[in-house]
């Protein structure tokens, strides 16, 4: 299997565990910390398919930030998509370098509200727009 495709594989195997979860308790600090984790392997696998696809469109960046404001400028995606995606970076960030300042709040309602849908949606409509340089 080529990388994207196996990229998009387990961005769709994350989405569909937090599916699986979602009405956990999330004031159980140990149900938090399984769900972030989960968030944030979904989320890196968004970056890395991001990276990989615009190098194989002979595209460099500098960051993830920069990643996606380079799928913008390509007309892959929309403004509201990359400014989802921006926060989607951030929140990673947060989870990665900082577990204390996470508000379960704000966890409770992207998991109420599906949000982190919006990345395996956001990949399958990347393949379909940038499919002449999908694996290539």
């Amino acid at each position: 299997m080529a990388i994207l495709d196996k990229l998009l594989e387990d961005i769709k195997d994350y989405t569909s565990k937090l599916d699986e979860v979602n009405n956990v308790d999330l004031d159980n600090w140990f149900n938090l910390f399984a769900i972030l984790h989960l968030l944030q392997v979904q989320a890196q696998s968004f970056i890395d398919l991001v990276q990989i696809l615009l190098s194989n469109m002979g595209i460099s960046s500098q960051g993830y930030r920069d990643s996606i404001r380079k799928l913008y400028e390509k007309n892959l995606i929309t403004a509201e998509e990359r400014d989802f995606l921006i926060s989607v970076v951030g929140f990673r960030n947060i989870i990665v370098h900082e577990y204390a300042t996470v508000n379960p709040i704000f966890v409770k309602k992207i998991m109420k509200n599906k949000e982190y849908r919006r990345l395996l949606e956001i990949a399958y409509n990347l393949r379909e727009k940038a499919k002449n340089y999908w694996d290539c």
